[in-house]
Parts: C-alpha cells; sequence; structure tokens
C-alpha cells in the first residue's frame, strides 16, 4: 500500500499506511551498488574494501526484500498502530492530549499522553504528515500540542 492515508469503507476513520518498499530507498540502493561497481572498474579496488563499504547497504536491501507494512488506524473509539518492531491500541477516552514535536531535522515525533500519566511514542514510521494528523485528532475531540525544534 503506497503511502499515504486511504478512506477504505468507513470516511470516519482515519487511516494511513506506509511500506518499506518505496521508490527513495530503491534508488539509493542502486546509487550505492553503482558507486561500488564504478569503484571496481575504474579505480580497481580490492574486494575487501568494496565489501566493508557495501555493508551500510546491507538494512536497506533486508527491508526492501521484506517489505514490512506500518499502519495508523484512528476511529471514533480507538487509536490503533502496528510497526514491524512495535504496536498499539489506545482507547480515545483514555487520551489527555497528543504532543506532536518538530525536531531539527524537520521530522515530527508524535506523543500519546494518556490519562493516567503514561506516555506512548508512535513509531516515525506510523506518523502520518502532521497537518493530517492533527485535524483527525481534533475532529474526534482530542487537544493537540504542537512544539517545535526543542532540545529534548
Amino acid at each position: 500500500m503506497p503511502e499515504g492515508t486511504a478512506p477504505d469503507r468507513d470516511p470516519g476513520v482515519f487511516r494511513h499506511a506506509r511500506d518499506a518498499r518505496s521508490g527513495p530507498t530503491a534508488t539509493l540502493v542502486a546509487l550505492w551498488i553503482g558507486a561500488l561497481l564504478l569503484l571496481r572498474v575504474l579505480v580497481a579496488a580490492s574486494p575487501w574494501v568494496l565489501a566493508l563499504l557495501a555493508l551500510p547497504v546491507l538494512p536497506a536491501l533486508w527491508e526492501l526484500w521484506r517489505n514490512p507494512t506500518a499502519w495508523l488506524e484512528l476511529d471514533a473509539n480507538r487509536l490503533r498502530w502496528q510497526a514491524p518492531r512495535n504496536q498499539g491500541d489506545i482507547a480515545l477516552v483514555e487520551i489527555d492530549h497528543v504532543v506532536l514535536l518538530t525536531r531539527w531535522d524537520f521530522s515530527i515525533r508524535a506523543t500519546v499522553h494518556s490519562r493516567l500519566g503514561t506516555h506512548h511514542p508512535l513509531p516515525p514510521e506510523v506518523t502520518p504528515r502532521a497537518q493530517a494528523l492533527e485535524k483527525a485528532l481534533t475532529e474526534r475531540g482530542l487537544r493537540v500540542v504542537r512544539q517545535h525544534f526543542t532540545v529534548f
């Protein structure tokens, strides 16, 4: 499923899904491998140097092969998400507020704060664009706190 929101069945449900297999990832892997081949042909780099330089591309190749899907779903009663190494399910009545933090690299980190005082950080792979998430949360009556460029 491509990145974005997909209102499948119920228009009142906010859904966001993302696949690991994406165009930019495949392009970066192809460019890295091409650069290694150029090093071998043009500079006659030794195989052990090429093997060492190939190590950073192995995790990206593994993600392209496995293609794990990450998703977030927000309906009238619950907030659910699932990522390759994390999942969560929280009733909306248990949520006090959601903090959307813009970091120095302009990425967004979302943290759900419950009424009991616990914090549930959403994994980056399930976090949609800040404007879409903020709109969906406020439509369901949840308080959203925006923080920009904090050190923590």
